[in-house]
């Protein structure tokens, strides 16, 4: 993906985060090596940890900082693809007590964007949640036997019941396709409190990805994608019920206040 933003779109300033930033870690060697290949890119490789709802504000807060400073552009996009999943051992858990891959998908991508969004390009700018066929229950082959759902008591999306030892993988992949339901339903509220200001969300890999992000001609277009397409999520996914108490939920999990951004919570 990065390679793919330095060729189409080099003039961009890149703020990319790393889990670990340090010579050691295999991912980072290779960003920097991609980096090495585009002398003339902007780029700040910071590490960021979304386990940690804390490490999220504090980075959160410098970008704001060093953007109303001027030392960098207002934001043109915000991009979440982080993800985590765990298929056997059970459910694992975020520095704040919740379970890693709600915690990581949907969590930290919801307060980062919250967060940042008085720092965006308001006439241009565009958040992309990266979504997947594992939300919708029908399509997502690998969870049979363990749909994707949001629970009536929501509380069990962050502290779920421990696994059987005989479904710790069923879990495991039905966990991660829930925190995608969770990310594609508070998308769709979060498009719903933005019309006030103006942002857009979207979906989807690489390429498509950036494109959505920052090509002229998806300006000003918001919802669910597959690819460059515009498509519909799964029946569950458009509850505007549900989106709206999830999005209370996150927002109460986060601990975002009102003064951490600029639409009404």
């Amino acid at each position: 993906m990065v390679d793919y933003i330095l060729q189409q779109y080099p003039d961009l300033t890149l703020i990319l985060t790393v889990r670990d930033d340090s010579d050691q870690d295999s991912s980072t060697i290779e960003l920097r090596r991609i980096l090495a290949q585009h002398s003339n890119a902007t780029a700040i490789v910071r590490r960021l940890d979304l386990s940690s709802l804390d490490e999220v504000a504090t980075f959160s807060h410098d970008i704001q900082v060093k953007i109303s400073n001027g030392k960098i552009p207002h934001l043109k996009a915000i991009i979440c693809n982080a993800m985590s999943w765990k298929l056997s051992g059970g459910p694992a858990y975020s520095k704040d007590g919740y379970e890693m891959a709600m915690a990581v998908n949907h969590l930290a991508h919801f307060a980062l964007s919250l967060r940042l969004l008085g720092s965006m390009n308001l006439q241009h700018g565009r958040i992309v949640f990266l979504g997947s066929e594992a939300h919708w229950p029908l399509r997502a082959g690998f969870s049979k036997g363990f749909p994707t759902h949001v629970p009536e008591d929501m509380e069990l999306l962050v502290h779920p019941q421990p696994d059987q030892t005989s479904q710790e993988m069923g879990r495991g992949f039905q966990r991660y396709g829930t925190s995608k339901l969770v990310i594609t339903m508070v998308m769709y509220e979060l498009i719903r409190k933005l019309q006030e200001p103006s942002v857009a969300s979207v979906h989807q890999a690489a390429k498509p990805v950036v494109d959505l992000a920052v090509a002229d001609e998806y300006a000003g277009q918001e919802g669910y994608f597959e690819g460059k397409a515009k498509a519909e999520s799964s029946p569950d996914s458009q509850n505007a019920q549900v989106q709206k108490k999830l999005w209370e939920r996150s927002v109460e999990w986060c601990e975002v206040k009102a003064q951490d951004t600029i639409i009404k919570l």
